[in-house]
């Protein structure tokens, strides 16, 4: 599945799904001393069965752990379960991630007030609702510890929960509790979005308003736009690398801008 030198390590065990892992990239070179800032990356491919796939973003993880950051793909669903997967346990899920890297900082030699989440798509969404949706935690987590992240990378990620409760309609009132189109407010983390175009699973125009609407509570978000380009242009081995290599120092430069290095 990796490419890479990886550490598993198991944040959440459930009843349903069992044990949730996190996959930590080690890189040796790496010059930066304790405490490192770290990008946790959720994958995207939907909420369905035989799509799970966190070493999805395994070549950003490694470029930036080159770079002294802590990467971690994080795993939010199992891949040895049939079915649709509910949004909203993937958020409990995604939220339980994000406070087991904080709580466990001292253990992973990482700052707590520096973790940047990134998520493609499905994760694109979890990554914003971590940051805007306050129902929906887990119960078995320290509820103390935040799981709100300091900084947002999202790749042509789902920003309105609507789109969701066609496929899930027996959640659609806590979906519609989860949309962070209507959950825009002023004091957000500070947010980059790449986005094609012509995205047939998620509109650009619908992510143009969102970082319109982010920009205009006083939030520091901007939108970066690929002509011409669908879902997933960002990955890499698709469209020669180049925009993978774009989406890679535009990140740079904003976590750079925003102090997370």
């Amino acid at each position: 599945m990796f490419n890479f030198s990886i550490e598993e390590r198991i944040y959440k065990v459930t009843e349903e799904y069992g044990a949730l892992k996190m996959y930590i990239f080690t890189n040796e070179t790496s010059i930066t001393q304790p405490p490192r800032p770290a990008i946790l990356f959720f994958h995207g491919a939907g909420f369905s069965n035989n799509k799970q796939n966190p070493s999805q973003f395994q070549y950003h993880a490694n470029h930036f752990s080159s770079l002294g950051y802590m990467t971690i793909c994080v795993e939010y669903r199992p891949s040895t379960i049939e079915g649709l997967f509910s949004p909203i346990k993937c958020l409990y899920h995604a939220k339980s991630a994000v406070r087991w890297v904080r709580d466990n900082a001292c253990t992973l030699g990482i700052d707590p007030n520096k973790i940047v989440v990134a998520g493609a798509s499905a994760g694109g969404y979890l990554s914003l609702c971590c940051a805007m949706v306050d129902q929906f935690n887990d119960g078995s987590d320290d509820l103390t510890i935040s799981c709100v992240p300091n900084a947002m990378v999202v790749f042509n990620g789902g920003v309105d929960s609507q789109l969701l409760i066609s496929l899930f309609p027996d959640i659609a009132h806590d979906l519609s509790q989860a949309s962070p189109m209507q959950l825009v407010k002023n004091n957000l983390p500070p947010s980059i979005f790449f986005h094609g175009t012509l995205d047939k699973n998620i509109s650009h125009d619908s992510v143009r308003d969102f970082v319109d609407q982010m920009i205009l509570y006083g939030n520091k978000s901007s939108l970066i736009s690929f002509d011409g380009l669908g879902h997933g242009f960002f990955n890499f081995g698709v469209h020669d690398n180049i925009p993978f290599k774009s989406t890679i120092k535009e990140t740079a430069n904003f976590l750079k801008e925003n102090m997370i290095i």
